[in-house]
């Protein structure tokens, strides 16, 4: 989705580097989005279900900052940037960092969700095995 520039985005976290800007912003509307130059894509955080459905057999549930790199390469992909793996992890990691300090509760969005996603993820795969005490008469 393109949009002109426009003075009612807040600049969460931005990264340059390789001569490509990232930024993280918010609207008036409280939604965000990834911007690079004049184009900006939604960004949502995910709910349990969706990341629980995305699983195809892992063993391990993703912590918050997976779940944050995830959609935010998801965005980058949809702007249609095509950025290397390693800088692309650059980008990310300082936007995480910089948005712990302007926007803690987006962080905490992504913590809550990942608590969730592990929680329902370890309940499904409790497995119960019953041993003889070796107390027993």
């Amino acid at each position: 989705m393109a949009f002109e520039e426009y003075s009612g985005l807040q600049v969460l976290a931005s990264s340059t580097y390789d001569d490509i800007t990232l930024q993280l912003v918010k609207d008036n509307f409280e939604s965000y989005y990834v911007k690079s130059m004049h184009t900006l894509e939604i960004f949502n955080v995910p709910d349990v279900n969706e990341i629980l459905n995305l699983r195809n057999g892992s063993t391990v549930a993703p912590n918050c900052f997976i779940l944050f790199r995830r959609q935010m390469q998801s965005c980058v992909s949809n702007i249609g940037l095509r950025i290397g793996r390693g800088a692309l992890s650059k980008h990310i990691s300082r936007i995480w960092k910089e948005l712990g300090k302007t926007d803690p509760n987006l962080v905490y969005s992504f913590k809550d969700v990942a608590n969730n996603v592990a929680r329902n993820f370890n309940n499904k795969k409790l497995r119960f095995k019953m041993v003889e005490s070796p107390y027993t008469e």
